[in-house]
């Protein structure tokens, strides 16, 4: 799950043995390639962080945690995993998004560091998946949420769920069956069936639009196999790329060969481009007068709506990638 967590941690905390207890979290999960943050709380734009992460991990009292998320929280789709962790780092506890992560996330810290993981959903106690997990692996949108309740009970009771209109490869429990519409209870990602006499929730895929940043001597093929790569750690198929864009007019051959549009973005764009979520330009950037390439490259392509999910990570020496979620047509 942590390596997942594709737009990165932001580690809040309290106090100066907090602190020591965030710099030893955020030491320890540099190996996951993922990008972590670490502030003191009263350095931290928490209304920001709260949009820009996939999850925020407060080094601090439960109670503390509390008050401030109760000020943050919006609702099950739109607010990041909350976990609280002590400042001796013996408790890791799911506050907020238990089914969207916050509980993986809370076992995979305690493995981490050696501490002890406070699981209360019941799902997550037996073991099972949620119907907010299989949406976040699916890279898909919730339509219908008030039958959420409903397939998660049938889940916890180990009930066969059918899946159909799957698009990506991905090992689910035996109860799960994978393009198939015999059960009771449906997961549907095909918008265009009807299911008579089901209780279904409904997902819709989102298209991606990726962000390329390369230098002027990149070789195409860096970027080619970057995105497959890409591709392979996101578990999605070609297919699901809406668009490719860049500053460099070159990479619209890799666009044609992936048959999808392509969106040449020029600097005044990029440099008027506002996101509070923006990764902070690297040196070399600032150097070329440039406040970033592949993260706004991909949101300015996604259009209005779209949601970074991937910031930008070296693809090879000269390149990198970024990746932004979007409705499509």
């Amino acid at each position: 799950m942590i390596e997942n967590l594709w737009r990165g941690i932001c580690i809040i905390s309290a106090s100066e043995d907090a602190f020591s207890a965030g710099e030893t979290i955020k030491e320890k999960l540099k190996s996951f390639e993922i990008p972590v943050v670490h502030y003191r709380y009263k350095d931290a734009e928490i209304e920001t962080i709260w949009k820009c992460y996939d999850a925020i991990v407060f080094v601090m009292a439960l109670e503390g945690a509390t008050r401030i998320v109760c000020k943050y929280a919006k609702s099950k789709t739109e607010d990041p995993a909350i976990v609280c962790i002590d400042d001796k780092i013996n408790y890791v506890i799911p506050l907020l998004g238990g089914h969207w992560g916050a509980n993986d996330i809370a076992r995979e810290l305690s493995v981490i560091l050696n501490s002890t993981p406070i699981i209360t959903t019941a799902a997550e106690i037996k073991g099972k998946l949620s119907i907010e997990r299989i949406a976040n692996i699916l890279i898909a949108k919730i339509i219908n949420p008030e039958n959420i309740v409903k397939i998660n009970a049938a889940l916890l009771r180990d009930e066969s769920i059918c899946i159909d209109g799957i698009d990506v490869n991905v090992n689910f429990p035996e109860n799960i069956k994978v393009n198939s519409e015999e059960c009771s209870y449906i997961i549907s990602l095909r918008g265009d069936k009807e299911y008579k006499d089901k209780i279904v929730v409904w997902l819709k895929p989102l298209k991606i639009s990726i962000g390329i940043g390369s230098k002027k001597d990149v070789k195409m093929e860096e970027i080619r196999d970057g995105i497959y790569k890409v591709l392979e750690r996101l578990n999605l198929k070609r297919e699901r790329i809406g668009i490719i864009a860049s500053i460099r007019e070159e990479v619209k051959k890799i666009a044609d060969e992936f048959n999808v549009r392509f969106r040449l973005v020029n600097e005044e764009e990029i440099n008027n481009f506002m996101n509070p979520c923006l990764t902070p330009p690297s040196k070399t950037l600032i150097e070329v007068g440039l406040k970033g390439v592949a993260e706004i490259s991909a949101l300015i392509a996604g259009g209005r709506n779209s949601k970074l999910i991937l910031r930008k990570i070296a693809i090879s020496r000269n390149s990198t990638i970024a990746v932004a979620t979007y409705e499509g047509e």
